[in-house]
């Protein structure tokens, strides 16, 4: 039987038997998590859970604040296991310590020639773009999404997590993404999927505006102008309708991510320094003072993967796909056998005792391969 809302500890003095009961509570909160998880194929990140936990009825849109801090505390305690929660990667540790683990030189050689030959057997020559016409480059403002996509996309799109507007670096290397794309004869198309907000919409309408100046250095702005006039930078997401029809949560306000200098954070109040902008105000003309943040996708994965689905194979041809997995199952498939050829003659080699004699191999060259140096 699964929980029915988040447990609440209590205020004032506790007692054993009710702390106890609590963390027993806390604990149907993680096998749900676990199963969540486990259907997802990914850990989310704490705005994501939230999401979460409101499209299954266990908080309201109300509750958003006070969940992620129970979130937060929960963790801090030690009841919701920490791998359960996405990290943000940006803080993570970095740093390793790299040695070959074996302990003789044979166990590392061994394992050297088994990689080797297993990698050989994977051989797969044949590039992703060789038979397609456009080039999609996926552009998301939340990484949680990527991951909700990654079932649908080939490992060749390339993608990235703009989180707001994207810094000089990420436009330069989406610039140069379009420019390999066209030097390669294909087409570059931009795919962006944002909040909807006035903030997320207002990013997706300046792409090509904040691409232009870059664009500009890399002596690229006709290539840019080329695709913005054929239509190739496209917003698919967060539409309204979809959000309607996925049922996403949609959120009363439109608070912004930090407090402003005249006391408010929500767009929709005129006392917000942003709120008489024509962005601003076209939104709230055509939606009203409410927004749904692209997280909400974490409450659909069905419908997130169909949205990312029916998009991409718009620019991407089936044919070509099918032609590219052709090709490289065949050449895989002939690198497998002469693979395990070599594999039967370095069997042949150590049951003779030469494999790991470095005398006997060089006087076994130096016989069948003349005027090799001793």
């Amino acid at each position: 039987m699964t929980f029915a809302e988040l447990p609440r500890m209590g205020s004032g003095r506790v007692s054993e038997a009710r702390r106890q009961h609590f963390h027993a509570q806390v604990q149907e909160v993680v096998v749900w998590m676990r199963q969540y998880v486990r259907r997802l194929g990914f850990a989310p990140v704490a705005r994501s859970w939230l999401y979460a936990l409101e499209s299954e009825g266990k908080i309201t849109k109300g509750d958003f604040t006070w969940a992620s801090k129970w979130l937060a505390d929960r963790r801090k305690e030690g009841l919701i296991p920490f791998e359960l929660v996405g990290a943000d990667t940006t803080r993570q540790l970095t740093g390793h310590d790299n040695f070959d683990e074996e302990a003789t030189p044979r166990e590392y050689i061994n394992r050297q020639l088994r990689d080797s030959l297993e990698q050989a057997a994977m051989y797969w020559p044949s590039s992703y773009w060789k038979h397609q016409t456009n080039y999609p480059i996926l552009w998301s403002e939340k990484k949680d999404v990527l991951k909700l996509f990654k079932p649908e996309l080939p490992d060749a799109i390339r993608r990235f997590a703009g989180k707001g507007q994207a810094d000089v670096n990420s436009r330069l290397a989406v610039v140069q993404e379009c420019q390999w794309a066209q030097e390669n004869d294909l087409q570059p198309v931009i795919l962006y999927v944002g909040d909807h907000d006035p903030s997320g919409i207002k990013i997706s309408d300046g792409i090509a505006g904040n691409l232009r100046q870059i664009a500009k250095v890399e002596d690229w702005e006709c290539g840019l102008d080329e695709m913005e006039s054929d239509g190739r930078i496209v917003r698919f997401g967060l539409n309204a309708d979809f959000i309607n029809n996925a049922r996403l949560l949609w959120i009363d306000g439109l608070e912004t991510a930090r407090d402003e200098a005249k006391g408010t954070n929500d767009l929709a109040n005129p006392r917000h320094p942003d709120h008489g902008k024509d962005y601003v105000q076209s939104y709230l003309l055509e939606f009203g003072p409410r927004k749904c943040e692209s997280n909400a996708l974490i409450a659909n994965p069905t419908a997130a993967r169909a949205l990312i689905r029916d998009e991409l194979w718009r620019w991407l041809s089936y044919a070509g796909h099918k032609q590219w997995e052709a090709e490289n199952h065949d050449a895989s498939k002939e690198a497998a056998a002469a693979a395990e050829g070599i594999k039967r003659m370095l069997a042949m080699f150590d049951s003779a005792g030469v494999l790991y004699n470095p005398g006997l191999i060089q006087s076994l060259a130096q016989a069948s391969l003349p005027g090799l140096p001793a």
